[in-house]
């Protein structure tokens, strides 16, 4: 590979023949090094699951019900003999809704069975105070991914155009006459419409601190005046509720002007079309592949999972923990956890440093990040418990008269009963937000807590025969990228408890403010192939990049075995894609992440050591003067 290439495209130089010879899977909108990973954990999972159908003596309890689900959820010549029969009690539930009263009434019910419905209630952590859970509220999903695509009049025409075709074909499946599907569409497409101008677009959801809003019981009340929503939410918790955290304010401002008596036709049908695509999974092959029409034509999949791989996901997804750490516990070994773990507390270590050296930074702000970070919880491989709702599951089966809706809706209830019982209580932190099995890591700021599950800790990422350099470029990097999100736009806001408060001076935060947005800067309106980088949207990801990258970097040279070009290499290796173009444009309006391409060479441009150990000039497309470069963390 010539010199000359790497100044150019470094990301393109790095992966050019991956991204010739390697092929997108029909049923995926992309393939990239996070996804190869994924197939191959597929894989294995996939054989695993097979082999405890055909002999599961030795599995646990919740083991033995995944299978039991699995041998369901594979059973096609059943789910095809049953056709739409099981999706009856879905309908006749709604139909039975005559007006706002009657959804008062029923809703507990389909809350807790999680139907669709025109809004929403949650218990999470309150970010005030985060060894406490209270109650959001918020109202329903758009039928397009994000309110961008209602603004431009031709590409709404187009999408709502395919939503319209591909909803058709599926309500043509559940047996409704054309005259009935005209008007369910209509009508909900009009419900849709008025959801739109109080929906929050992906840019207003990435700023995640807004969505704190607490609201005293008697507001909530003079704004929900035809359906009595603290009714409902204190039947959901049991429990009195003096108010409600609203996710989005414009919704509830609005409110008595969408749901209302007068819409309540336009509500039915909405919640009718809704529900025949949630559950669609559920019913016969043709109908499972219709209901994901919509979803694959905007991802630009070229064919839906084939019925084997569809059966597997469909039980997997609702046993995912307790999958995930069996594969965590056969699958990741102790010398590999242990090493793993030495580099976090390494990337800790460096961090401190470098926040020690910060030089736009005062001393009392320094001394509370550093606390925050001491106080940093990590977790790798697999959890040391599951959410204990796994226990109370009971798998019944076609021969006992139940089928997959039934299933369905007997779990979600104890999932949803469990997760409501949370309100007022203290949060278990040792509980995942993903299975161990799944390739990725997060920060919650709640917690203060990373977690790296044993999925993604495999090549390129981290090996135990990948040189230093190269995992510090590659898993290094991701670890210190979660530890930056402790302190970029959303993180920073939460203390060392994990709760929102502020701990900078004003000085320091007025200054960081500014960093923030010399990095939009640095991302926004950069082409990318399918279109720009919006920089407002992929912010606090650039923000954790930049300093994951550099803190990995400063941790590789501490080696006498490292590598620049080893580290640089791998870290636009980790970052491969080849994507559809269709789901290209659609991550750039909806993704909080940069794109590949950006994430690999604009950061890559950002680093002054790049920028020397390759000799890049101002000349070649890879530079970037010195006084572009963004440095925060």
């Amino acid at each position: 590979m010539s010199n000359n290439k790497l100044k150019t495209d470094f990301y393109h130089a790095v992966n050019e023949q991956w991204l010739e010879t390697t092929d997108i899977p029909g049923d995926q909108p992309a393939v990239s090094a996070f996804l190869e990973l994924h197939l191959d954990i597929e894989k294995t999972l996939t054989e695993l699951t097979e082999d405890w159908n055909n002999d599961p003596s030795e599995l646990n309890d919740n083991l033995l019900k995944y299978i039991k689900l699995y041998r369901m959820t594979k059973d096609f010549d059943k789910r095809n003999a049953l056709g739409t029969k099981p999706f009856d009690v879905i309908l006749e539930k709604i139909e039975s809704l005559n007006n706002l009263n009657d959804l008062e009434e029923a809703y507990e019910t389909l809350s807790l069975e999680s139907f669709t419905l025109p809004f929403g209630f949650s218990v999470m952590q309150d970010f005030k105070h985060s060894d406490n859970q209270i109650l959001y509220f918020g109202g329903a999903d758009l039928f397009l991914p994000d309110t961008s695509y209602y603004k431009d009049p031709k590409q709404k025409e187009q999408m709502i155009g395919l939503f319209t075709q591909t909803t058709t074909q599926l309500l043509k499946l559940y047996g409704f006459s054309d005259d009935k599907i005209e008007q369910l569409l209509k009508d909900a497409l009009a419900f849709d419409e008025m959801l739109v101008p109080v929906t929050k677009s992906s840019v207003e959801k990435a700023d995640y601190v807004k969505m704190y809003n607490p609201m005293t019981k008697a507001d909530v009340e003079q704004r929900t005046t035809d359906i009595n929503v603290m009714a409902i939410a204190e039947s959901l918790v049991n429990e009195p509720v003096d108010q409600l955290i609203i996710t989005h304010p414009a919704f509830i401002e609005a409110f008595d002007t969408i749901v209302t008596s007068d819409k309540f036709e336009l509500i039915k049908a909405w919640m009718i079309v809704s529900n025949a695509i949630k559950f669609a999974p559920h019913l016969t092959n043709d109908i499972r592949i219709a209901g994901g029409a919509f979803r694959r034509a905007l991802s630009g999949i070229k064919e839906p999972k084939s019925k084997e791989k569809f059966a597997f996901y469909q039980a997997y997804n609702r046993f995912d923990q307790v999958v995930g750490l069996y594969y965590g516990e056969t699958y990741f070994g102790p010398v590999a956890k242990k090493d793993v773990e030495v580099m976090v507390h390494e990337m800790i270590d460096i961090y401190q440093e470098r926040i020690d050296n910060n030089t736009w930074l005062k001393d009392a702000t320094k001394e509370k990040a550093i606390i925050k970070l001491s106080t940093l919880s990590v977790h790798v491989g697999y959890p040391d418990e599951l959410p204990p709702y796994y226990d109370k599951f009971d798998i019944t089966g076609y021969d006992n008269g139940s089928d997959l809706v039934q299933e369905h809706l007997a779990m979600t209830r104890i999932v949803n009963e469990y997760k409501f019982s949370q309100y007022n209580t203290k949060p278990n932190k040792n509980i995942w937000g993903m299975p161990a099995s799944m390739v990725n890591a997060y920060y919650n700021p709640s917690n203060n807590q990373i977690v790296f599950p044993a999925a993604i800790l495999q090549e390129p990422y981290y090996s135990l025969e990948q040189s230093k350099s190269e995992n510090y470029g590659g898993i290094g990097a991701v670890m210190a990228h979660e530890i930056s999100h402790a302190f970029d736009n959303n993180g920073a806001k939460f203390d060392e408890t994990g709760s929102l408060n502020n701990w900078w001076t004003d000085a320091d935060l007025d200054a960081f403010d500014k960093k923030a947005k010399d990095m939009i800067t640095l991302f926004d309106g950069v082409e990318t192939g399918f279109g720009e980088c919006n920089g407002k949207l992929t912010v606090s990801e650039n923000i954790a990049d930049s300093g994951g990258l550099r803190c990995a970097l400063e941790a590789s040279k501490k080696h006498d075995d490292h590598s620049y070009d080893e580290f640089f290499r791998n870290w636009a290796r980790v970052w491969r894609i080849k994507a559809s173009k269709e789901y290209s444009q659609l991550l750039l309006k909806v993704d909080v992440h940069g794109p590949s391409i950006l994430r690999a060479n604009m950061q890559l441009s950002n680093i002054e050591e790049f920028q020397v150990f390759y000799d890049i000039s101002e000349s070649d497309d890879m530079y970037l003067p010195k006084d572009k470069m963004v440095s925060i963390w």
